[in-house]
């Protein structure tokens, strides 16, 4: 048994490589006779069976009108195939970038079919992901396939969600098409390995507790209490940032930038009136104890609720990873910055601290 497992582990892992071959990695795919295969379905073998069974029939029995039936059904069926395999042929695929998320929740695909005949409708087609690339089982297990059309000429987006189950960098899943229009004889599907992939960020705790108080840099100068008084009121001026209060625009000088040709002019926040919050793998409050999943959990449920703080006071948050830093901001791409360090963590360096 031995010797067979190993013969049979050979040739599937020379299938794969074979079919990998076959299909590179692409964001953009159009259909092709090299790449669309098409078999009989269920009803196709049995309209087949007919066929026969008629053929016979009119041979043993001489009947002139059987075998115009006969060939007339085979027609049909042969015209069937041409129309059910050029449903498919010649459409265009096209993966538009798909969006980070945390680990425990759906990646959101986003795919654009594209029919470049003007006079065809692309009707009856179904879009989903295959549970596997034809590696561990004989037969391709779809699931969650999602039916659409294309108008001649025209374009259609099909949303696929598939679940991101841990942290780092996630290679999109085999993709599979098919149809059966118009009369469900026949199969025709084609396979698509997209070619980019996605950052997962750790997942979110349940009930993380509430954010650190933030401590002074040895860099950083605190504003006296008057200072605290008056957070609201902005201090100098820098462009607009997405994100700012709409009290923060200086509508005067915006009316001037605008007439020139930039964009809106918004007023600096006070910087100073609280120390910065800096958000550590080691020293902050409550990681003493934690594994190291759940470290990154807990630091990108802070990341999360740092950035609603920030978008309401103008505050600043930091991350402090072993090898790792990302210095004090806020806004969105900040945001993103921090989490990507943390899917993307542990560094060369700092693995034999992880």
């Amino acid at each position: 048994m031995t010797v067979l497992h190993r013969w049979r582990d050979s040739w599937s892992a020379r299938w794969q490589a074979w079919w990998t071959a076959r299909l590179p990695r692409k964001d953009d795919l159009r259909l092709t006779q090299r790449n669309v295969y098409i078999l009989p379905t269920r009803a196709g073998w049995g309209f087949a069976a007919v066929i026969l069974i008629l053929l016979a029939a009119s041979i043993n029995e001489q009947i002139n009108l059987g075998y115009a039936l006969t060939f007339l059904l085979a027609g049909t069926g042969l015209a069937v195939m041409y129309q059910t395999h050029s449903n498919l042929q010649g459409l265009r695929l096209s993966l538009l970038a798909p969006h980070g998320v945390h680990a425990g929740q759906a990646v959101r695909l986003t795919v654009l079919a594209h029919n470049d005949q003007g006079r065809k409708h692309r009707l009856g087609l179904r879009l989903g992901f295959s549970t596997r690339f034809l590696a561990d089982k004989q037969t391709s297990v779809l699931q969650d396939l999602t039916p659409f059309e294309v108008t001649a000429g025209g374009d259609t987006t099909v949303e696929l969600e598939t679940p991101a189950t841990r942290r780092g960098w996630m290679d999109m899943p085999t993709v599979v098409i098919e149809t059966g229009f118009p009369m469900g004889f026949f199969r025709v599907w084609a396979y698509w390995r997209p070619h980019s992939r996605v950052l997962i960020w750790p997942a979110l705790e349940l009930h993380p507790p509430a954010l650190p108080e933030s401590t002074p840099d040895q860099n950083q100068a605190v504003m006296p209490s008057a200072a605290q008084r008056h957070a609201d009121i902005p201090d100098g001026l820098r462009d607009y940032r997405r994100g700012d209060p709409l009290r923060w625009i200086a509508w005067k000088k915006s009316s001037h930038a605008l007439a020139s040709g930039t964009g809106l002019v918004t007023r600096e926040p006070v910087r100073g009136r609280s120390p910065d919050l800096w958000l550590d793998f080691d020293a902050s409050p409550g990681m003493q104890g934690l594994a190291l999943e759940s470290r990154l959990s807990r630091l990108a449920s802070w990341l999360v609720s740092a950035e609603q703080v920030a978008s309401d006071t103008g505050s600043r948050y930091g991350l402090r990873l072993p090898g790792v830093q990302v210095d004090c901001d806020s806004g969105p791409h900040h945001l993103k910055a921090c989490l990507d360090a943390l899917a993307t963590w542990p560094t060369p360096s700092a693995e034999g601290h992880a």
